[in-house]
This record gives structure tokens, sequence and C-alpha cells, in this order.
């Protein structure tokens, strides 16, 4: 029987974001109950003019991270607590975001798209959800801008890579040639991509990316990291009983850890 002896949450945030619940201490103190080993804050950072209760300030990213310094050394022995950030793509703020992750001693950076110029294809209350918008044009539009995201390099890991699928609407073509495309570019960068549980709360009812990427990701021999996107304590590590067969699946057997953004796999199972 296989045994699953490093478990991580890469994903998981805070009440800075204004939509997140709870202390940083009980997301920390959910991760020990559970028996992970790495727990990772990747709070939003989203500058965006229509990102208000969406992500902390700049201002506060200071306060973020001396606290969450404080509770690492504090947890030491009982759990490794890593520290990043999840950067909302615009490319009218890239130099900001490189000045800032330069700034602090983050363990990982992700990379996240949520608005394809002023649609938030994440927000309830978008047209998206709606259905009011066709699908084929904000697919297409959401490749045009996850390609352009993948020009730059401030960012280490890729969130939610077909986040677009969130609210159940689907393209009325394959897509696999335009998501192949973007894999390459991944695999070239040496980019990781993340593995993220929480589709399983929203209407797309799978995890992200789909199970066919995450094949491609393996045939790639792109690496892999794994978060819930836990916007409270109890949601840590969630879903984690479906992701697993799917990995092992795919043929993935380690997880990418990351320290002041230095990659490291570990081992999953005992086989």
């Amino acid at each position: 029987m296989k045994r699953f002896y490093y478990m991580i949450d890469y994903h998981v945030h805070t009440s800075l974001c204004d939509h997140a619940e709870g202390g940083m201490e009980a997301y920390i103190q959910k991760a020990v109950e559970i028996g992970l080993q790495d727990i990772c804050f990747l709070d939003h950072l989203t500058m965006q003019p229509a990102a208000d209760n969406l992500s902390m300030a700049p201002g506060e990213v200071p306060f973020y991270f001396q606290a969450l310094q404080r509770l690492k050394q504090e947890y030491r022995g009982s759990i490794n607590v890593k520290i990043g950030l999840e950067i909302d793509f615009n490319p009218d703020h890239v130099d900001f975001f490189q000045e800032i992750t330069a700034r602090y001693s983050f363990d990982v950076i992700g990379g996240s798209l949520h608005f394809l110029g002023g649609l938030n294809i994440a927000s309830h209350s978008s047209p998206w959800k709606q259905g009011d918008l066709e699908p084929d044009y904000v697919y297409d539009l959401y490749l045009e801008h996850l390609k352009k995201m993948l020009d730059y390099n401030y960012f280490d890991v890729l969130c939610h890579l077909d986040l677009v699928k969130k609210f159940g609407w689907e393209s009325s073509r394959s897509l696999d040639k335009e998501f192949n495309e973007i894999l390459s570019i991944i695999k070239n960068k040496h980019m990781t991509v993340e593995i993220n549980t929480s589709g399983y709360n929203h209407p797309a009812r799978e995890i992200y990316p789909s199970f066919d990427i995450i094949k491609n990701c393996r045939e790639q021999g792109i690496s892999i990291t794994l978060g819930s996107d836990a916007h409270k304590p109890e949601n840590v590590g969630q879903h984690y009983d479906k992701a697993w067969p799917l990995l092992l699946k795919a043929g993935y057997r380690h997880l990418t850890t990351f320290t002041r953004r230095k990659r490291s796999q570990v081992a999953i199972t005992n086989t």
C-alpha cells in the first residue's frame, strides 16, 4: 500500500487579502494537525484598479513578511513555514513586481492570471460567471494574456494554469495545441506548475490544471507543486484525497518545494 509521507500545501492565504478568513497561525496549526511537512503562504498581491477586497496593499507586504518570519521561527521543528506571494499579472507593474520580490527573501513567487484587461474571470460578480460572454472569446483572451505573462521571469510557479474554466464554461474547440505550446514555454523557462485543488469547490468541479494537462506536464518533464488555495484554515490540504491518485496516474512521484526561490524535490510515496 502506498503511503504519502511528504505532504505540502504551497498555496494558502491570509486575512490581509480581505477575502480570506482566520489568522496566519490558525492555518499553520491546521497544517500541523493534518500532518503536513511544509506550508507556504502565497497571499495575493494584485495591482489592478478593480482589486479592492482582493489583495493586500503593497504597504502591507512588510508586515506580512515579518509576521510570517516570526511564525516560521516559532514553529520550527513542527513544520516548515514558507513565505511567498501570488502576484496577479499586470504588464504595467512588472518593474514593481521585480523590485518587491528582490527586496524580501521570499521562498517562492507564484504567478497568476485573474484579470484579462478589465475582465476579472474569477469574480462571482463577473459577466463571465453569469454566462454573458462568448466562451471562445474569453478562452482566446486568456491564452493571449497567459503567453504575455510567460514573457517575464519574476515568478517561479504558475498558479491554477487553466483557471478560466472556473465557472464551468467550455471552449467550443479543443485547446490542446495551445496549452501544449504554453507547456513548452514553461519547460524551457524551468518553471513549476501548481496543482491546485480548489477547483473541486467551483463549478468546474475538477483540479487545476486538468488531468490531461497534468499528463502533458509529466511527458514534458515539468515539475509540479501542490496547493489547496485555502482561504480558511479548515481548507488547508483540501481535496488531497482526489489529487493524489491523479498525480500518481500521471506518473509523478515527486513534488517541488522552494527555499529562498531555490527548488528541491521531495518524494511523495514509499515506492
